[in-house]
């Protein structure tokens, strides 16, 4: 069942403007992707930062 939504100028021309990126039909197909990008989990971060040196537990911080 369609639903009109009232949206702001600047969004209609940002759901525009991915609509062309995307090659999208619509702008229930932008929403729909920004939806599952947004669910998506993020990916890990390990190894982003390799100049860091490896991390080594302390014996104070233990609670033995």
């Amino acid at each position: 069942m369609p639903t009109t939504i009232q949206v702001k100028d600047d969004v209609l021309k940002s759901l525009n403007k991915q609509k062309r990126e995307l090659n999208l039909k619509s702008c229930d197909e932008v929403i729909r992707c920004l939806f599952r990008k947004a669910k998506r989990i993020e990916r890990s971060h390990f190894g982003s930062l390799p100049e860091l040196e490896s991390f080594e537990r302390e014996e104070i911080d233990r609670f033995d």
